[in-house]
């Protein structure tokens, strides 16, 4: 069966203890993932990506250049990321750059200030669209600001990372044109509203992730998280919805390749 990670942070599993590099990857294949993406969320992680996706090609991972909103970025920090995603898109190492992010608005840990975090914001919903790549955005505390700054750039290419919102809102961020991407949290008992919003979302709209090494499904909550667990949010999304892990994986697989411009589907 194809499975999809579409947002997982390879580095932070390593840090934390989940796993070395080549069991984390080794599951992928094990577990039928053949596609990954590894995310970014500040400049000084850009190199170890690159680096990363190029040891990992073959096993179909990719990855994202970004400045999380808890990241500093400011105008050297955004020159940074210019130049690094320049740099990538006109070298052979192209295929392998999925989107620019993860990148948005985080008004609950509030690490930045907001007029920080939405310049920074900005700065890459544009610079994504001048790369043709998807926007990979986290949003957090900050559903209607979020929708207001994508609305201004809108209809655009990209997905909700980790979507925690229920079915109304859902429909106002799939209108700009975005994808919705789950992660373990929907498995958790108290999380109705994102369980009606994963049963909502139109099935060429949906996407599922880990977000390794944080928000471990059930059953395994309580351990953290690797991407090749994105299998059991797999089942579970596809219980909620009423359909077959095969045919779930199938559409899944069929949304990511929309979000690859043209020649790097792999296929």
């Amino acid at each position: 069966m194809p499975y999809i990670d579409t947002h997982a942070h390879f580095d932070l599993c390593i840090e934390e203890g989940t796993g070395v590099e080549e069991d984390l990857v080794a599951g992928l294949g094990m577990n039928g993932i053949y596609r990954a993406v590894h995310v970014t969320i500040d400049t000084g992680g850009f190199s170890w990506a690159l680096a990363f996706a190029r040891r990992h090609a073959d096993r179909g991972v990719l990855f994202t250049l970004g400045i999380h909103p808890s990241s500093k970025g400011d105008d050297g920090e955004f020159g940074k990321l210019e130049r690094f995603t320049a740099g990538v898109m006109e070298s052979d190492d192209a295929p392998l750059l999925f989107g620019i992010g993860e990148a948005g608005l985080d008004y609950y840990r509030m690490r930045q200030t907001k007029d920080a975090q939405i310049r920074s914001f900005e700065r890459q919903i544009q610079l994504a669209k001048k790369w043709d790549l998807p926007i990979i955005v986290h949003s957090r505390d900050a559903a209607e600001e979020s929708l207001a700054l994508l609305g201004k750039y809108a209809p655009l290419r990209g997905i909700m990372h980790c979507f925690s919102e229920g079915s109304a809102m859902a429909r106002r961020f799939l209108d700009l044109g975005l994808h919705l991407s789950f992660a373990g949290n929907v498995t958790y008992r108290a999380a109705l509203p994102l369980q009606e919003s994963a049963a909502y979302v139109p099935e060429d709209r949906l996407l599922l992730e880990t977000d390794a090494p944080f928000l471990t499904p059930v059953p395994l909550r309580g351990k953290k998280n690797r991407p090749d667990y994105v299998v059991h949010t797999y089942a579970y999304v596809a219980e909620l919805r009423g359909t077959t892990r095969e045919h779930l994986a199938g559409k899944i697989a069929d949304n990511f390749k929309t979000l690859l411009p043209a020649g790097k589907d792999g296929d």
